[in-house]
């Protein structure tokens, strides 16, 4: 399923051009590969920022059982990899350096990692009952490298993250039978899923210089930037708006309805956890009733996270919204 689109982009600057075809090229297999399957999420051209640092990061795949990250690397003539694992790109026979993107795909993904961690409790069910907090520790990362389909790659040492753009997906699926023949593998459950792709969604924050290279003129008579909302199409149609800033993740909407108690109708109540999930308890006459959030704007069923008091509601279509809190 495609949770995030790749934005169109126009570029005057041949390179940034052809980056951008090696990019749209990789959308496209792993469309075609994953667009009608719920089980594995994309996220093309995803940016989000923690602490002042920012992770770009061309193609995200959320699996079962992780997270990998697609680098995209346009190449019209030849890769080289040598044995102490350095990168050359050639051209005319001519040969010049470059950072390796294994290594650049790694540290994007380590930034993406640390931004999970640092929201652990809203992302992650307890298990063991729920006597304990699942974490994304045992969770599997891998990066692959993506070379245009007209490069060619030299290499002198192993290097089996790097394939040809249209390998990519035959790639993922050797790594998903790898995963499935290990017994005691991590593996997210449907919620958790959903809870961290549509968490990413909303972090994603787009560059200023993201679809263009020439700088605008500043009109004679400057006007406030305004900000031009997406509308809400969920997870698998939603598109960032072509130039809009970065800024903050939005606040969380006010829940649409105040649940009430299913004994007396009394909304004196507080949540709890139990056997099934998460349940409402009422204070008045002490009865149980199920938390069962339906989203607002879409009307999809929705599962809780817990932070302190708060719980918040996410739904399949990537909408979130705050649900309750006890007091």
């Amino acid at each position: 399923m495609i949770i995030k689109e790749l934005e169109v982009q126009t570029h005057t600057d041949p390179l940034r051009r052809a980056g951008y075809e090696a990019e749209r090229q990789m959308a496209h297999y792993l469309k075609r590969a994953y667009g009608e399957d719920p089980y594995k999420f994309v996220l093309n051209n995803l940016r989000v920022e923690r602490r002042g640092e920012v992770a770009q990061v061309d193609h995200l795949v959320v699996l079962r059982f992780g997270l990998l990250v697609v680098e995209s690397k346009s190449v019209a003539g030849q890769l080289s990899v040598n044995e102490q694992g350095e990168w050359t790109r050639w051209w005319n026979r001519q040969g010049r350096g470059m950072p390796s993107p294994v290594l650049q795909g790694r540290r994007q993904l380590d930034l993406l990692c640390a931004l999970l961690d640092d929201h652990t409790t809203e992302l992650l069910d307890r298990g063991l009952f729920g006597l304990k907090q699942r974490t994304f520790t045992p969770m599997r990362r891998d990066v692959l490298v993506a070379v245009s389909d007209g490069g060619r790659i030299t290499r002198k040492t192993e290097v089996p993250e790097v394939v040809k753009a249209d390998q990519v997906p035959e790639r993922v699926q050797q790594i998903i039978r790898e995963m499935q023949g290990r017994l005691t593998s991590f593996s997210f459950s449907d919620a958790e899923m959903t809870r961290i792709v549509a968490f990413l969604r909303n972090r994603h924050v787009a560059s200023r210089d993201a679809h263009a290279d020439a700088p605008e003129q500043a009109p004679a008579h400057p006007q406030p930037p305004s900000i031009r909302p997406s509308a809400p199409r969920g997870l698998a149609g939603v598109v960032s708006p072509p130039h809009s800033l970065p800024v903050a993740a939005p606040a969380l909407p006010e829940p649409a309805q105040t649940p009430n108690c299913r004994q007396c109708h009394s909304d004196k109540l507080s949540i709890q956890y139990g056997k099934y999930g998460y349940y409402f308890k009422c204070a008045a006459c002490d009865a149980n009733t199920p938390a069962k959030p339906v989203c607002p704007t879409c009307s999809q069923s929705a599962r809780l996270s817990k932070s302190g008091a708060q719980f918040t509601a996410a739904c399949a279509g990537g909408h979130q919204w705050r649900y309750w809190t006890n007091g």
